[in-house]
């Protein structure tokens, strides 16, 4: 990422092959799959980044006895801010020509908290919210880093005047002590956060600054420490740069996506990194080859614009790869290597050497001849890119364009007939919508759908973690029905509450149904782990409080609609689908209704809407096939239905047609996500779901 170095600095080769063999490892990881632990080159960068600051800044202090801050940020911003600011710009434009509105609006976000240095905040944020644990990732995802470093650059500078001037410290042997142990302080404290916090919410310490930043501050300690570093033998040092290529190395081989990150195994990077910059003070890395050849350093020259151009390709590029691309991957290859090229020939290093925020102490005359050369060199392939950009940019519109249409499709409606013509009605939408070509004119759109997520849904609150919700804002139809309905379970039963609640107001006056129950908490006898902010510690609480209401009222039915996904117990005991389905089973034998109860089945997974629905995509592209684990499920509540545990109701007729599942049914949107039935598809199927009840002799 940085390459921050002061011009009387010595150049070292061995920092530029460092940098190249960590974006080298990222963008691998990244493209290819492989090395599984090539995410580390993160923490190479983090390391190298808290070295140079913190060298650049005692350097300036020893030579001068002051540090200008001004100085110090302006080489900084011109460094680092004209490419970050063209990959954001270039990456949000081209997201709303690829992506779906939702989505394309949430990368507009992450492009304003990525300028903002806050992305890492945001993206740690972003995993607490259960609705969108299953949002698709973000091709500016990557910029979590560059915040955190970004929010260190901010404050360590600052800190580290303040203990100079605390301490007085008239030497450069004195400064460098303190700041060292300034920065032990900060690594010792950061790491012991970081392993509780990892042990704790893995997720958010992954992008957690104060889990992250010992890191760069084991780089501060070794530029503190470089003159002690200096004096070991240089045979010594020379043999560190190999071992600590060695483990990084290792550190990308065998650490994988389920290693305990960054506490404790991001100790194995920092510290191979550690090795190879300490070994090179001094001229020491001449021997270490395989970072000091010509191509290690260049690419190193070019690794800032390598790892901010790779993540956007790797997340858009493959959108318009036809699927006839021999070599996908070959592709993302040197798109990213191509524009990497360009940023750094025409935007990286021209503003970077021009006088732009710089007062330095060169003469002014040596500084626009150095603006000049670069002006002079690639000014003209700077208009000839922009002229092709303006090219491309056009041919994309025409290309696109014609996507954008509306399709309009004739879709049936039920004005008049019983539910079992509903059913008809709903099945033949939906094996329709398994053959199209072209998206119809949906309304609400998809756009509007995934961007309400549960927003619409009148039961959204009777789900929710807390205190138990309140039993007459969740239920539906009159208060003085003779017939009392219990609609329990996870997000799936929440999904189904809009079509329970038309069937209990079209009653005339029959059914009173509740809908309540806990999102991310499965109605099982054992305590399932379970996602979202607070889930875990409201799950047995709501269970509980349900199963005792529904005791006291002993209602005529009760329907449990829960998520058909694997699962393990909090113990850490992976369940197969039948022992969860026998742990519902059990749940629903305590609830004192003998056989009352209902398990309704949950429509099978469906595509990933934030990848599969683009401007240039077609239906058949977010059309799937019912999973394996959802058959094994199935199996599972239909045979414990044989057994007289409850009644079984299948899903398939109003979700599936021929095996195939598709995105929409009519005008209608079937889900928001893969999971979750839109609000109004689930009113649509209020009566073929009607029908399928009375069939079982339910209604």
């Amino acid at each position: 990422m940085a390459q921050d170095q002061q011009a009387a600095t010595v150049f070292r080769r061995d920092l530029q092959g460092l940098r190249a063999l960590a974006v080298v490892a990222v963008v691998l990881s990244h493209t290819l799959g492989v090395p599984a632990g090539g995410y580390v080159g993160v923490d190479v960068f983090f390391v190298l980044s808290g070295f140079l600051i913190t060298e650049m800044i005692l350097r300036d202090h020893a030579r001068t006895g002051r540090v200008s801050l001004t100085r110090f940020y302006g080489r900084r911003v011109r460094r680092l801010l004209p490419a970050a600011v063209l990959v954001l710009g270039v990456t949000t434009a081209v997201s709303f020509l690829l992506l779906n509105r939702p989505r394309a609006e949430s990368v507009l976000g992450d492009a304003v908290a990525s300028a903002l240095f806050v992305s890492n905040w945001r993206f740690a944020a972003t995993d607490t919210d259960y609705f969108a644990a299953g949002e698709t990732v973000s091709p500016l995802q990557h910029f979590w880093s560059l915040s955190v470093e970004e929010q260190f650059t901010l404050v360590w500078p600052a800190l580290v005047l303040l203990v100079l001037a605390l301490v007085a410290a008239r030497s450069a042997t004195r400064a460098r002590i303190a700041v060292g142990a300034l920065a032990g302080t900060v690594v010792v404290a950061s790491f012991v956060f970081a392993m509780l916090q990892t042990a704790a919410s893995p997720e958010a310490a992954y992008f957690a600054t104060g889990a992250r930043v010992w890191e760069l501050g084991i780089g501060a300690v070794l530029a503190a420490s470089s003159p002690a570093i200096l004096r070991m033998p240089a045979v010594a040092r020379g043999a560190a740069g190999w071992l600590g290529v060695g483990v990084i190395v290792a550190a990308c081989l065998l650490l994988t996506a389920d290693s305990a990150f960054p506490g404790p195994w991001a100790l194995a990077p920092t510290l191979g990194a550690a090795l190879v910059i300490a070994g090179g003070m001094g001229g020491a890395s001449r021997s270490l080859v395989v970072l000091t050849n010509p191509l290690s350093v260049g690419i190193g020259n070019i690794s800032y614009a390598l790892y901010l151009w790779h993540f956007p390709v790797v997340v858009l590029l493959p959108i318009v790869l036809p699927d006839t691309v021999a070599a996908p991957q070959a592709v993302l290859l040197a798109a990213t290597l191509a524009l990497a090229l360009i940023s750094y020939a025409l935007v990286e290093q021209p503003i970077h050497r021009s006088p732009w925020l710089e007062r330095p102490r060169t003469p002014r005359a040596e500084r626009r001849d150095a603006w000049t050369e670069w002006r002079g060199r690639f000014g003209s392939q700077f208009v000839m890119a922009g002229l092709c950009a303006v090219i491309v940019g056009s041919l994309g519109g025409i290309v696109v364009s014609p996507q954008l249409q509306s399709v309009g499709t004739t879709t049936a409606s039920v004005t008049a007939g019983d539910d079992t013509e509903a059913l008809a009605v709903v099945q033949g939408e939906i094996a329709a919508a398994t053959t199209a070509t072209a998206w119809p004119e949906l309304s609400p759109s998809l756009d509007d759908v995934i961007s309400r997520s549960t927003s619409d849904n009148p039961a959204r609150d009777c789900f929710q973690p807390g205190d138990m919700p309140d039993v007459g804002r969740c239920s539906w139809g009159s208060g003085d029905a003779p017939k009392r309905m219990f609609v329990i379970g996870d997000s799936t039963a929440l999904a189904y509450s809009p079509a329970f609640r038309a069937i209990a107001d079209q009653s005339g006056g029959q059914w009173r149904i509740t809908t309540i129950g806990l999102y991310g908490c499965r109605f099982t006898d054992v305590l399932l782990e379970g996602d979202g902010d607070g889930v875990m510690e409201s799950c047995e609480g709501r269970k509980q409080g349900i199963a005792e209401m529904i005791a006291a009222e002993q209602p005529d039915m009760v329907v449990i609609a829960e998520a058909f996904v694997g699962g393990h117990t909090t113990s850490g005991q992976d369940l197969s689908p039948g022992e969860i389905v026998d742990a519902t089973a059990r749940y629903a034998a305590g609830l004192g209704v003998g056989d009352r109860v209902t398990y309704l089945a949950p429509p099978p997974l469906g595509a990933d809407l934030g990848s599969c629905y683009t401007q240039v995509s077609a239906p058949a592209d977010c059309a799937v096939r019912v999973d394996d684990t959802w058959r094994a499920f199935d199996a599972a509540g239909a045979a414990t239905a044989g057994a007289g545990a409850w009644t079984y109701v299948s899903s398939i007729p109003f979700s599936c047609a021929g095996d195939v599942c598709p995105a929409f049914a009519g005008s209608l949107p079937t889900k928001f996500d893969q999971v979750h039935l839109t609000t109004a598809f689930s009113e649509h199927i209020a009566p073929a779901l009607r029908r399928l009840l009375a069939d079982a002799g339910l209604l």
